[in-house]
């Protein structure tokens, strides 16, 4: 024990720079994982409590100068707690609000029906495409863009959490104008509205006179359901010209779930 004191004493520093290393990782972490984020927050708030107690030795042994070092990196390592304190306090009062939106399950693909599953979404890479049916999914290489086959210009992606999108639009000439997407749920014809999923899809064109790429990577968010309760969706792509009414240009079922918010 009389070791261990020797070490806490003459090594005080490294208790605070562990405390906020860990506060860095976490933060770092929070991008990608948010379990692992909070199991670091939560680390890092226990961290304090060696830092404590090693300030209290000090004190005992007179050795101001160490303590006064101690305490200062304390309270900063400390500060710097309150943030994923925060999270972790916003989390556990989510779980208690938290009330699950049933879209998802009241509204179970219907049998047989043939979708697509949105690619996965890796660092800018093609991860693979999906074809399926409602009890069967078959995944393949992705093809390239085909000029002449209307299914390959619409192309819908996951992004980092359930209910989060990116699409890619291809087609040939138009108007100048915008181009949008509208959302419906497939066995009642529901439209996904609110959250103003128009705006959000909205890509203005101009000087589109050939066959080529007009959304690229372009975000979205449904709200519907909750992660992992999936229906299926109708995507439908619409042509708004500077002048005139707006039209659909093609449409297409995917297997979607909603952000859980």
């Amino acid at each position: 024990m009389r070791k261990v004191i020797n070490f806490a004493v003459r090594f005080w520093w490294i208790f605070p720079l562990a405390t906020l290393l860990l506060f860095v990782v976490a933060m770092l972490c929070g991008a990608t994982n948010n379990i692992l984020m909070l199991v670091l927050c939560i680390v890092s708030i226990f961290s304090l409590l060696p830092q404590l107690v090693v300030f209290v030795i000090l004190l005992f042994q007179k050795k101001w100068w160490r303590a006064v070092g101690c305490g200062v990196a304390g309270i900063a390592s400390g500060l710097c707690c309150i943030l994923p304190l925060g999270f972790l306090l916003m989390f556990v009062v989510s779980l208690f609000d938290y009330e699950p939106d049933n879209f998802g399950k009241e509204h179970p693909i219907p049998e047989g029906l043939e979708y697509n599953i949105p690619l996965g979404y890796v660092n800018d890479s093609l991860e693979h495409c999906s074809y399926a049916t409602s009890s069967t999914v078959y995944n393949y290489e992705a093809e390239p863009i085909d000029s002449l086959d209307s299914q390959t210009w619409l192309q819908i992606w996951n992004d980092f959490q359930g209910g989060m999108y990116l699409f890619d639009f291809y087609h040939p000439a138009l108007d100048d104008g915008t181009i949008f997407l509208r959302f419906f749920e497939v066995s009642e014809n529901i439209e996904l509205a609110g959250h103003d999923l128009r705006g959000k899809t909205s890509v203005e064109i101009a000087n589109h006179s050939c066959f080529g790429q007009i959304a690229n990577k372009q975000e979205f968010t449904i709200y519907a359901g909750d992660w992992g309760d999936y229906y299926a969706v109708r995507v439908e792509v619409w042509h708004e010209p500077t002048q005139g009414k707006p039209s659909k240009l093609m449409q297409k079922v995917y297997r979607m779930e909603g952000w859980m918010r």
